[in-house]
């Protein structure tokens, strides 16, 4: 479930499954004196009956140590066993920060029903440059032990290895190949999470349209990049209108995503794309070219962007720097967007969603971290 295909229903089951997790001790981080107080101010916020936001409370109180027994006679249904699921990874500041987060979203007239299910990436990609740009910081960093055994179980489960030093990490790939890593590297990937995740659900998105409309992912992708006709586009629209209004309610934002979808897969300028989307590392070039990476011994960066990317649990430590490093603290990947786009565009006038952001310096590898890998 990705936060920004959350419906009204899914958040309240989040919300209520917080409360039920933490008790009373969720209630007064959340600014409440009371469950009662709680379940009307929550129903208010996202317009959801208050007594809803009990029952869905109740639904997982069986499943937790906090002195009620809920509706221990049933089982989850499957909507509350799929955010159950998820919030397990999350430890119990995690979740509290998330609550927050759609408790603010909402609270701030934004509906969830017309949350964008698609962002506009050129958007996307220019704001979370700036933001890298001006946050991340060159210096000496300590992981926290939770990431580094977060990350070791994600390399396991794909048969690779890491080894931890001070300043580096030497990861053994399931190919025996090692990889020197500086710790700054973890860093620097968490600001690209929320593109590489952006990049995905289009992708994601794209491959049903393909799928409904019984094409080749790969030629199609091809087909629609280096030359789409009018009769392609009338297709991918009405395909691509079918398939999103499953998961969107409004018919306006459905319009709006189906027009950034056929934006992503016709004009790779308004995402910095250079290969195909059918490509498992369609994101590379964009994930390097948002952090002003351009050695190939560094692409690596894109491969621990896909991690956090692909992990529940990295990628609810890295949101905050203070989550997964012992000496950092701000926010990386989850920032507030600004939609930049119009309904109408002008392929030959699109700018490079990067190209007019000043660039910080070409990273480099300090002397002593060099010799720390083994090197002179």
């Amino acid at each position: 479930m990705s936060k920004g295909q959350r419906t009204k229903k899914q958040a309240g089951l989040i919300v209520s499954y917080y409360l039920s997790r933490c008790d009373m001790k969720a209630v007064r981080a959340l600014g409440y004196k009371s469950f009662t107080e709680a379940f009307h101010e929550i129903g208010n916020i996202l317009n959801e009956n208050p007594n809803n936001i009990k029952n869905m409370r109740d639904e997982f109180d069986p499943y937790f140590d906090n002195g009620r027994k809920g509706w221990y006679q049933r089982e989850l249904r499957a909507s509350r066993q799929e955010v159950f699921d998820e919030m397990a990874h999350y430890t119990d500041e995690q979740i509290e920060i998330l609550v927050k987060e759609i408790l603010h979203m909402a609270n701030g007239d934004l509906n969830m029903e017309n949350i964008d299910i698609l962002k506009d990436l050129r958007a996307l990609i220019r704001q979370s440059t700036i933001h890298y740009n001006q946050d991340f910081m060159w210096q000496d960093i300590e992981l926290t032990r939770e990431f580094k055994d977060a990350y070791e179980e994600y390399l396991d489960k794909n048969k690779a290895k890491i080894e931890y030093n001070t300043a580096t990490s030497v990861i053994t790939t399931s190919t025996a190949r090692n990889i020197f890593v500086p710790n700054q590297w973890f860093v620097m990937a968490s600001y690209a999470v929320g593109v590489y995740n952006e990049l995905q659900r289009y992708k994601t998105y794209f491959e049903k349209v393909s799928e409904m409309q019984h094409q080749r992912v790969d030629v199609y992708a091809r087909t629609l990049r280096d030359q789409p006709h009018t009769v392609d586009k009338a297709a991918f629209i009405s395909t691509g209108n079918k398939v999103l209004q499953v998961d969107v309610e409004s018919g306006y934002n459905a319009k709006k995503a189906v027009d950034r979808l056929w934006r992503f897969a016709t004009d790779y300028s308004w995402w910095s794309g250079q290969k195909t989307v059918d490509r498992g590392d369609f994101y590379y070039s964009v994930v390097l070219n948002m952090l002003n990476l351009v050695n190939a011994s560094q692409g690596y960066v894109a491969e621990i962007v896909n991690a956090y990317g692909s992990s529940p649990k990295l990628l609810a430590l890295t949101k905050e720097l203070s989550s997964f490093t012992a000496n950092l603290e701000g926010r990386t990947y989850d920032i507030p967007i600004v939609a930049e786009d119009t309904q109408d565009y002008d392929v030959d006038s699109v700018e490079h969603p990067i190209s007019s952001i000043p660039t910080r310096h070409r990273i480099s590898i300090s002397a002593n971290s060099i010799k720390k890998i083994g090197g002179k």
